[in-house]
């Protein structure tokens, strides 16, 4: 007689089989392939799913719904049915809302062990920019209520669960598991810096990515060095970061490129310096993990995993364009230190990547 494999139900709010060329969150789609090998897998997903999307190792079911109330109603009818032909044993919300409200409510209604994985903008409250499910009180008391009653809790840094301990989640054990990448996809790359220095920003383009701070900061740091740099991406303020950027005479060191397809990144990594990333807030912040992968030097706002390991990066506070570009320009002088950044920080990649972070989650799961 073999052992069966233990059945996890995994509810997302998307980010698996949603976008162009179902690009959906890489990382997320690759940690629930990897799960599936040592898991019987269920994903279902609260968010319309692209018909052409294969999942073959996994089982993709669409919950998704005109409201929330028609999005629960699917998903908790999805599950009992196939729970009740063969019995999950876990059940696993991605985001704490809604996602790892509704696992907690399953796990509660069938006696199941449920996890909840606190990702970004669920432990978040940046009300200047009307971001964040902590800024209002009703989200805020769910969330508060899901994390107190999750069999397991985990966050991607332990810069989130600072942020939800300000708002009175009390002191309940935490994982705290990074997600990491695919570090052959972003293979390190040892190369000196030039004339120019190549910085490098990956991100949307909104409010909560800050591009005007990045901006500001590279203009000091244009002044005194040669530099220039990319920024990929697109979004809600593509024309405010290009206005600013003429407005700042950078049209001739900045360039912009569109998203690409997820593994065309690793060619810009590749040829970069230094990461620039100025966001009010980051769960992680993939691309700071990718750059460090890559041997690309992280400077930015500690937020996500720049405010959890401040020794292998240059961090400063939220929107003081004038520290980072002065601490930058400073690191440009001192090639020891960057190449100590460097190696440090390629270390952490390579022993946080994609397969440790399964093995993580894995262990989570058992019995």
């Amino acid at each position: 007689m073999t052992n069966e494999k233990i059945r996890v139900a995994l509810i997302v709010p998307g980010g698996i089989a949603t976008g162009k060329d179902n690009i959906g969150v890489p990382v997320l789609e690759r940690l629930v392939r990897l799960l599936s090998i040592q898991f019987e897998v269920t994903v279902f997903s609260l968010f319309r799913t692209n018909d052409d999307f294969v999942a073959n190792t996994f089982e993709l079911v669409d919950v998704s719904g005109n409201g929330s109330l028609s999005k629960f109603k699917k998903c908790s009818d999805a599950f009992r049915n196939r729970h009740h032909k063969k019995p999950y044993q876990v059940v696993h919300g991605f985001w704490a809302m809604p996602s790892g409200f509704l696992a907690v409510l399953i796990s509660k209604r069938y006696g199941i062990k449920s996890i909840v994985s606190v990702l970004g903008g669920d432990a978040i409250s940046l009300p200047e920019i009307n971001y964040g499910q902590l800024q209002r009180w009703l989200p805020r008391k769910l969330i508060v209520w899901t994390l107190a009653n999750a069999s397991e809790v985990t966050t991607l840094t332990k810069y989130l669960w600072d942020n939800l301990l300000n708002v009175g989640l009390g002191k309940r054990k935490v994982n705290v598991i990074p997600w990491g990448i695919d570090v052959s996809q972003f293979s390190y790359s040892t190369k000196n810096i030039g004339s120019p220095v190549r910085f490098l920003h990956v991100a949307n383009l909104h409010p909560v990515k800050d591009q005007f701070t990045l901006l500001r900061a590279f203009k000091l740091i244009s002044e005194s060095s040669n530099a220039t740099l990319k920024i990929i991406g697109e979004g809600v303020l593509s024309a405010e970061v290009r206005k600013l950027t003429t407005e700042l005479n950078l049209d001739n060191k900045v360039s912009f490129v569109d998203p690409m397809p997820y593994e065309k990144l690793a060619e810009h990594y590749a040829i970069a310096d230094i990461l620039l990333h100025t966001s009010l807030s980051e769960g992680q912040s993939e691309v700071v993990t990718e750059a460090m992968s890559s041997g690309v030097v992280v400077c930015g706002t500690a937020v996500g995993l720049m405010y959890d390991k401040p020794e292998i990066c240059v961090g400063v506070n939220v929107g003081d364009y004038e520290s980072l570009a002065m601490k930058v320009l400073q690191l440009l002088k001192d090639t020891q230190r960057m190449n100590q950044l460097k190696k440090e920080a390629h270390i952490w990649a390579m022993e946080h990547d994609i397969d440790w972070t399964t093995k993580m989650y894995a262990a989570l799961y058992q019995p």
